[in-house]
C-alpha cells in the first residue's frame, strides 16, 4: 500500500516526531511510504532509509501557497497513493483542496486547540472544508470537542506514540538525578517560560544549589535571557539551546516542568513521564489532565498561577532534600503512559488506514 505523510516542515517539533514516528512503523510494515515537506528547511529528525522524500520550496516565494497547491495536485495525480495523511493546520487545507481534484483519500491531524489557531471565520471555513477529509484526527477528547457537530462522526482521537525504542538509544548509561529542574519546548509565548522562570526566582534563595535548564530555540531567547539577567539569576537558570537528546536530560533531572498557556498534546510531558522524572503541569488545553491525576502520577497548576507552581516546586524539591524519593508517583506516572508505546498506538493507526481505505 502507498501511503503520503504531509507536513508544513521537518525541522524540529513534536508534530514533525510524530509523523516520521508513523511513517517508519508502516514502511516497517512493507508499504511503500513517502514524506512531502512543504517547505525546504534543514532537517532535524533522521528519516529511516526506504521512505522517500520529498521537499517543495515555495514558502518564501510570491503567492507561495498557490504554487504549493499546483505541487501538490501534480504529486498526488502521479503518486496515485491509497491514502494521504497530512499534519498541521495550513497543510492540512492544501492537501484537502489538491485532494479534491484526484478524488485523494485523506486524512487530516490536527495538533492544537482550534479554537486559538483560527479566527473564528477562518475557523468555520476550515471546518467546512475539514469535511471533504475521510478522517480527522485528534489528540485529545478536549479537542474533538471544539469541533462542530457535523464533523463528530468523522473525528478519531488518537494520542500521540511515544516511541520508547528511540528514548531508550539516547541513553548509552543511565546517569544518576541531579538536582535540576527541567523544562523543554520553543522559546516562544505560548510556552510560558516567564512563570517558570519567576517561580525559580522565588526558590532560588531557599535552594540555590538547583538549577532549571530550559531545552529549545526560538524568537524569545533574548527576551527570556533578559528576564534571567534581571532577576539575577544567570547562575542557576540555563537556556541550553535544543539538544538532539531530550530524554537523556530527561533522565538526569529530577523534577519537569510544562508551563504552555495550551497544547495540542504534549509530548515532552510524555516523555518526562517515562523518564521517571517528578512532573509538574499547567493545567492547560489540551492533554495535562488526560495524563496527570494531581498527587497520583504528577502534580497539575491553574494557567499562569506563579505561586501555585512555586508550591509544587517547593514540595518536590523538599521531598527529594528529606530523601523521600516518592517512588510511587513515579511508578504511576510511568504506567500512565504505557498505553502510549509505539507497539500498542500504531494499531489504532492500522485500523483508521484500513477503515478509510475500503
Amino acid at each position: 500500500m502507498r501511503i503520503d505523510f504531509y507536513i508544513s516542515s521537518l525541522s524540529g517539533g513534536g508534530a514533525e516526531k510524530v509523523l516520521i514516528s508513523l511513517a517508519s512503523a508502516f514502511s516497517a510494515m512493507g508499504n511503500d511510504v513517502s514524506i512531502v515537506s512543504l517547505e525546504k528547511r534543514p532537517q532535524f529528525y533522521q528519516v529511516p532509509s526506504g521512505i522517500t522524500v520529498m521537499k517543495f520550496n515555495n514558502n518564501k516565494q510570491r503567492f507561495g501557497a498557490i504554487k504549493d497547491f499546483f505541487d501538490l495536485r501534480r504529486y498526488m495525480k502521479s503518486r496515485k497513493a491509497s491514502i494521504a495523511i497530512s499534519f498541521l493546520s495550513r497543510c492540512n487545507l492544501l492537501v484537502l483542496a489538491a485532494g479534491l481534484f484526484n478524488r485523494q483519500r485523506i486524512v487530516v491531524c490536527d495538533r492544537n486547540n482550534p479554537l486559538r489557531e483560527h479566527s473564528k471565520l477562518t475557523f468555520a471555513v476550515s471546518s467546512l472544508l475539514y469535511k471533504r477529509a475521510n478522517q480527522v484526527v485528534v489528540q485529545t477528547k478536549q479537542i474533538k470537542g471544539f469541533y462542530p457537530k457535523f464533523l463528530q462522526r468523522n473525528i478519531t482521537v488518537i494520542e500521540n506514540p511515544l516511541d520508547t525504542k528511540a528514548l531508550d538509544a539516547q541513553v548509552e548509561t543511565i546517569p544518576e538525578r541531579e538536582k535540576t529542574i527541567l523544562s523543554v519546548g520553543r522559546l516562544e509565548a505560548q510556552k510560558d517560560f516567564v512563570t517558570l522562570i519567576n517561580a525559580m526566582g522565588r526558590i532560588h534563595r531557599d535552594y540555590p544549589h538547583w538549577q532549571l535548564n530550559i531545552f529549545g530555540k526560538g524568537d524569545m531567547h533574548d527576551e527570556l535571557q533578559r528576564h534571567i539577567d534581571e532577576l539575577g539569576l544567570s547562575d542557576s537558570v540555563h537556556l541550553c539551546g535544543r539538544t538532539p537528546k531530550p530524554y537523556y536530560e530527561m533522565r538526569r533531572s529530577s523534577i519537569f516542568v510544562l508551563s504552555s498557556h495550551y497544547e495540542g498534546f504534549p509530548n515532552v510531558l510524555c516523555e518526562a513521564m517515562y523518564a521517571g522524572d517528578f512532573c509538574i503541569s499547567s493545567d492547560c488545553v489540551s492533554g495535562p489532565r488526560e495524563l496527570i491525576v494531581p498527587e497520583k502520577n504528577g502534580w497539575l497548576f491553574p494557567v499562569g498561577d506563579e505561586q501555585k507552581l512555586t508550591d509544587e516546586l517547593r514540595h518536590c524539591i523538599e521531598s527529594i532534600e528529606s530523601g523521600d524519593d516518592m517512588d510511587s508517583i513515579r511508578s504511576s506516572a510511568q504506567n500512565t503512559v504505557k498505553r502510549l508505546y509505539m507497539d500498542e498506538n500504531i494499531k489504532h493507526w492500522v485500523r483508521l488506514v484500513q477503515k478509510v481505505k475500503r
